[in-house]
């Protein structure tokens, strides 16, 4: 979970590092610039297969996912919240979509868990809506009900990254982790 965008960049960039082949399911295209702008890059020996789904074109990526998530070892599927971007959201249909958000992250997470291979979802904690900040349904939805480990990033004055455990199943909630020098620059 994150309200600081570039936080959750930071924290993105910093796990795909560390895993030799990831799949990033890019909804919200940050990511996608940054690394398009030479701003991000993989490791040497890394690769970063990026897919930016839109609504004619989300079923075919999917199946692209998952189909090639067996040589992956790190899936992101970055950020929940901007999937209801790629539909044009009434009342009547976010019911539908927020099922199909539903089955879509669980198709993942259930061929990542077959085939050992972690599944990252990021979300907004809480969106701008009608001259406010109201938590996200997908945040208190999905993520926050179903997920088996969840963890809120925030970027600190000193530009390190804090890694704050809410939930797990061996670290304690309540941890933090830092992590140094997570600045995104150009390399």
């Amino acid at each position: 979970m994150f309200t600081d965008p570039y936080a959750k960049l930071c924290l993105t960039t910093l796990m795909a590092s560390e895993f030799e082949k990831t799949i990033y399911f890019d909804l919200d295209t940050t990511f996608t610039a940054y690394f398009r702008a030479g701003l991000i890059r993989p490791a040497k020996d890394n690769r970063i297969d990026i897919y930016v789904p839109s609504e004619g074109r989300l079923l075919p990526l999917v199946k692209d996912v998952l189909e090639s998530m067996q040589s992956s070892s790190l899936v992101i599927f970055d950020s929940v919240n901007s999937f209801y971007n790629m539909f044009n959201v009434r009342e009547k249909t976010l019911g539908g979509l927020n099922h199909l958000l539903s089955i879509l992250v669980m198709l993942l997470v259930r061929r990542g868990a077959d085939s050992g291979i972690p599944v990252l979802a990021t979300t907004m904690f809480r969106y701008r809506h009608a001259g406010g900040w109201v938590e996200s349904p997908a945040s208190r939805r999905l993520l926050q009900n179903k997920s088996a480990v969840r963890m809120k990033v925030e970027k600190k004055d000193d530009d390190s990254l804090s890694l704050n455990i809410v939930d797990h199943g061996s670290i304690p909630a309540g941890t933090e982790i830092l992590y140094k020098n997570t600045a995104v620059t150009i390399a």
